[in-house]
Protein backbone atom coordinates (compact mmCIF):
# COMPACT_ATOMS: atom_id res chain seq x y z
CA UNK A 1 0.00 0.00 0.00
CA UNK A 2 1.31 3.46 -0.88
CA UNK A 3 2.10 6.04 1.74
CA UNK A 4 2.61 9.78 1.42
CA UNK A 5 5.04 12.17 3.04
CA UNK A 6 6.06 15.73 2.50
CA UNK A 7 9.24 16.11 0.52
CA UNK A 8 12.33 16.53 2.67
CA UNK A 9 13.47 19.13 0.11
CA UNK A 10 10.40 21.31 0.71
CA UNK A 11 10.66 24.63 2.46
CA UNK A 12 7.43 25.76 4.03
CA UNK A 13 5.49 27.85 6.47
CA UNK A 14 2.10 26.98 7.82
CA UNK A 15 -0.47 28.70 9.95
CA UNK A 16 -3.94 27.62 10.97
CA UNK A 17 -5.48 28.68 7.67
CA UNK A 18 -2.60 28.79 5.17
CA UNK A 19 0.20 26.64 3.80
CA UNK A 20 3.00 28.15 1.72
CA UNK A 21 5.49 25.58 0.41
CA UNK A 22 8.02 25.10 -2.37
CA UNK A 23 10.76 22.78 -3.52
CA UNK A 24 13.50 25.17 -4.63
CA UNK A 25 13.98 26.53 -7.23
CA UNK A 26 10.22 26.29 -7.89
CA UNK A 27 8.04 29.22 -6.82
CA UNK A 28 5.96 28.88 -3.66
CA UNK A 29 2.50 27.37 -3.70
CA UNK A 30 -0.11 28.92 -1.41
CA UNK A 31 -3.08 26.88 -0.25
CA UNK A 32 -5.70 28.21 2.12
CA UNK A 33 -7.95 26.18 4.37
CA UNK A 34 -7.04 22.92 6.04
CA UNK A 35 -3.94 22.21 3.93
CA UNK A 36 -1.70 23.12 6.87
CA UNK A 37 -3.42 20.50 9.02
CA UNK A 38 -2.89 17.86 6.32
CA UNK A 39 0.72 19.00 5.88
CA UNK A 40 1.40 18.58 9.60
CA UNK A 41 0.44 14.91 9.33
CA UNK A 42 2.87 14.28 6.45
CA UNK A 43 6.07 14.56 8.46
CA UNK A 44 6.32 10.75 8.40
CA UNK A 45 4.94 8.38 5.74
CA UNK A 46 1.22 7.82 6.15
CA UNK A 47 -1.35 6.00 4.01
CA UNK A 48 -4.40 7.83 2.75
CA UNK A 49 -6.63 5.83 5.14
CA UNK A 50 -4.41 6.64 8.13
CA UNK A 51 -4.27 10.29 7.16
CA UNK A 52 -8.04 10.55 6.77
CA UNK A 53 -8.60 8.79 10.11
CA UNK A 54 -6.20 11.15 11.91
CA UNK A 55 -7.83 14.19 10.39
CA UNK A 56 -11.30 12.90 11.25
CA UNK A 57 -10.29 12.48 14.89
CA UNK A 58 -8.80 15.98 15.02
CA UNK A 59 -11.67 17.74 13.27
CA UNK A 60 -14.71 15.68 14.21
CA UNK A 61 -15.63 15.32 10.51
CA UNK A 62 -16.57 11.86 9.24
CA UNK A 63 -13.76 10.12 7.33
CA UNK A 64 -15.95 9.54 4.28
CA UNK A 65 -16.58 13.30 4.09
CA UNK A 66 -12.83 14.03 4.15
CA UNK A 67 -11.42 11.35 1.89
CA UNK A 68 -12.01 12.91 -1.54
CA UNK A 69 -10.76 16.35 -0.46
CA UNK A 70 -7.62 14.90 1.12
CA UNK A 71 -6.95 12.74 -1.95
CA UNK A 72 -7.41 15.80 -4.20
CA UNK A 73 -4.97 17.84 -2.11
CA UNK A 74 -2.35 15.08 -2.25
CA UNK A 75 -2.86 14.85 -6.02
CA UNK A 76 -2.37 18.62 -6.28
CA UNK A 77 0.84 18.60 -4.22
CA UNK A 78 2.52 15.60 -5.88
CA UNK A 79 3.30 17.14 -9.30
CA UNK A 80 4.76 20.16 -7.49
CA UNK A 81 7.24 17.85 -5.75
CA UNK A 82 5.85 18.81 -2.34
CA UNK A 83 4.48 15.35 -1.52
CA UNK A 84 6.17 12.07 -2.31
CA UNK A 85 4.66 8.62 -2.63
CA UNK A 86 6.63 6.00 -0.75
CA UNK A 87 5.99 2.28 -0.69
Amino acid sequence: MSAYRRSPRAVWRASKGMLVAAVPPNPPTRIAGSAALVWSQLAEPVTLDELVDRLARRTGVLPEALRSDVAALLAQLQPLGLVEVVR
